[in-house]
């Protein structure tokens, strides 16, 4: 029986691939064949990744083809055969699902690819003729052959459950899952509009399920699912019985379209407990014009009430696309500070891709695109937005990560902003130019040089008051954790007698235990409400909670 090898190399380490786990398990399940999955990622080095192929010496690879791995999987492919020159090599996934014809004809290397949902062509692939498989093309007396696409799956229930109980006992890693395949939505820049086809699996199935990852260690599980909130009913299911069956320690994440919450759902909602549930919500743009051209619509003043109603106790990524129709540099700076004021834990700002299959990749003459020819195909500039405004959002974006989505400079970026800026936006957007120009943009900084930096910025830019920033930069750089040092700026005062008192009243197990994972800190006056009176401020670190403390009562 021949050997036959999966290949997943993903984006991250801490990333699992749903889809050939699906693949092996749905074969395995079907057939006498035995698949073995070989799992790395693209910060491999490609030799390593080549020589660890060759001591598998698989009769057939496999390699799952995704935008982010597409030019790393081709280079192998080239090199494969040199070492293995009687494996068969097959690729399937998204990146080589359109266009087919052209990748056969410049890469000889490839045998066949597998088209459209994998599991019953991956299968049919391993047990017929290639003349009898759907969704298979290969190669056939010098002819590229193609037989059509393979029906999709209507009982999504006949696919067993991806993950090993083994693999389940690993804490470090991001587990994925689906409850449902497809999506109604038909926006123009995205992949999962070509399958508007909505299948689900029961919800006896996907209780069953979760009930294996509840009892399992993990800590994070990434639903999948296009929009999660499709059915209420549904959906709302599926939430009660994960709080019924709460486990501390463990987030579950759900994309989900904040538009169609109703008052019942945000009730429920405001009962899960803090960090158990973590949403992304794609806001992508509130220009009407933008909307429109790419077949969405926010509603936008009910889209911010339900985001404010959940926001104290979900964690909410919302993301935003530059680069879309009609959305200049002045309009998407709207779209961000429409965003940054509903303040999520994470604004994700990312760039727009332009992918073989959707519609926005047919419109690329239409709106004057110029885009990357390689992946991930990000857009250069269109007829609304320069090259050069695009790599200043570029910028921007990275100085986002550092002072907004760390969550580190809560205080201190924020006095900012609101004492010298009439927007969150010309606030990132100078200290971003600010770091070009000193070419800091080119360097990895440890996290100490960050709050250097960002206290170098307020000195340059001539803002007032340093001491009142320093006491708010101070807050910041003590809350990350106890510090080994302390920056030239940061006047630290230390009450030690009033320290340990409130260790032994907070229940340490011994004072030394109390100084270890604690601190007190003077301020100089109340950085919360302004007032000129000195407080004593108590970090907590196991916790990762503060505590003021007024007139030196505990």
């Amino acid at each position: 029986m021949s050997k036959v090898v999966i290949a997943a190399i993903n984006s991250q380490y801490v990333h699992l691939n749903l889809a050939v786990r699906y693949l092996k398990k749905y074969t395995e399940t079907n057939s006498n064949i035995k698949v073995e999955i070989y799992e790395t990622n693209i910060n491999n080095q490609l030799l390593n990744i080549i020589k660890d192929i060759f001591e598998l010496n698989p009769d057939k690879i496999i390699f799952s083809t995704y935008i982010w791995n597409k030019e790393y999987v081709f280079e192998i492919v080239k090199e494969i055969k040199k070492v293995l020159p009687n494996v068969k090599i097959i690729l399937g996934g998204p990146e080589v699902s359109f266009g087919w014809e052209k990748i056969m004809e410049e890469n000889p290397e490839i045998d066949s690819i597998l088209i459209g949902e994998g599991e019953k062509v991956f299968l049919n692939f391993l047990t017929e003729e290639n003349d009898k498989v759907m969704g298979l093309v290969y190669r056939k007396d010098g002819e590229v052959c193609f037989n059509g696409t393979e029906k999709i799956i209507e009982d999504l229930d006949i696919i067993p459950f991806p993950y090993e109980k083994e693999e389940l006992q690993d804490r470090t890693k991001i587990f994925y899952y689906e409850s449902s395949r497809g999506c109604p939505f038909n926006c123009s820049y995205c992949m999962s509009s070509i399958d508007k086809t909505v299948r689900y699996y029961s919800l006896d199935r996907v209780k069953e399920d979760l009930k294996i990852f509840l009892d399992s260690p993990i800590k994070l599980l990434k639903f999948v699912d296009r929009t999660f909130n499709l059915k209420k009913e549904r959906y709302m299911e599926i939430w009660k019985f994960l709080l019924e069956n709460y486990r501390e320690g463990i987030t579950f994440h759900f994309e989900i379209n904040a538009n169609i919450f109703d008052d019942e759902t945000l009730d429920f909602l405001e009962t899960v407990p803090k960090g158990y549930f973590q949403f992304e919500i794609g806001v992508q743009t509130i220009n009407p014009d933008t909307m429109k051209s790419i077949n969405r619509n926010n509603i936008l003043d009910k889209l911010a009430h339900n985001v404010r109603r959940i926001n104290k106790n979900i964690h909410l990524h919302l993301d935003l696309i530059a680069g879309l129709p009609y959305e200049t540099y002045e309009i998407f700076k709207k779209s961000f500070e429409y965003v940054h004021e509903l303040k999520p834990e994470m604004i994700q700002l990312g760039f727009l891709k332009l992918l073989r299959g959707t519609q926005m990749y047919n419109e690329v003459e239409k709106y004057e695109y110029k885009y990357f020819s390689k992946p991930p195909y990000e857009v250069f500039s269109n007829k609304f937005i320069s090259f050069a405004e695009i790599i200043k959002l570029k910028n921007l974006e990275k100085i986002l990560d550092y002072y907004y989505n760390s969550e580190k400079f809560t205080m201190s970026a924020d006095y900012i902003i609101k004492r010298y800026y009439k927007s969150s936006f010309d606030f990132y957007e100078e200290i971003a130019d600010y770091y070009d120009k000193k070419e800091y943009l080119k360097i990895n900084h440890k996290e100490s040089a960050l709050f250097n930096i960002l206290h170098d910025f307020y000195i340059e830019k001539g803002f007032k008051d340093i001491k009142v920033f320093e006491e708010y930069l101070k807050f910041d750089f003590i809350m990350l954790g106890k510090p080994g040092f302390y920056p030239e700026w940061l006047i630290s005062l230390k009450d030690s007698e009033l320290h340990n008192s409130i260790i032994k009243e907070k229940g340490f197990k011994s004072v030394r235990e109390g100084h270890k994972n604690s601190e007190l800190e003077l301020f100089s006056f109340n950085i919360f409400n302004g007032n000129k009176e000195e407080i004593n401020i108590f970090f907590n670190y196991k916790t990762r909670e503060y505590e003021v403390i007024k007139n030196n009562e505990i």
